[in-house]
């Protein structure tokens, strides 16, 4: 980062070095997050399929994939930081739903 920074001349240049920086750090893969134990059997509580679909706009098949570190296309699947976010994220929201329909059941 400092060699970065050194080489980087003008202010937008290190702006632009950090953005590129940031989405890469997003974009890591973190196979030595287990996002299916710490999940446990919460996950079987939830409905996965629509957490893919509405959350990540992608189907059940993606992530049951990367649940489980299954291999696809000869590499190991993994949540990337951004993905790991997204997932607590809806994991939250959801949460908040549900605690709003106890709410409203336990007032009727």
């Amino acid at each position: 980062m400092k060699e970065m920074l050194a080489i980087s001349g003008d202010i937008e240049e290190r702006r632009e070095a950090g953005a590129y920086l940031a989405k890469a750090i997003a974009r890591r893969k973190r196979p030595d997050v287990d996002v299916k134990g710490i999940l446990g059997e919460t996950a079987e509580a939830l409905n996965l399929s629509y957490i893919a679909r509405r959350y990540f706009d992608k189907d059940r098949t993606w992530l049951y994939q990367r649940l489980n570190h299954s291999v696809v296309n000869g590499k190991q699947t993994a949540f990337s930081e951004s993905e790991i976010k997204i997932l607590a994220d809806s994991l939250t929201e959801l949460s908040n739903k549900i605690n709003q329909v106890s709410i409203q059941l336990t007032h009727h």
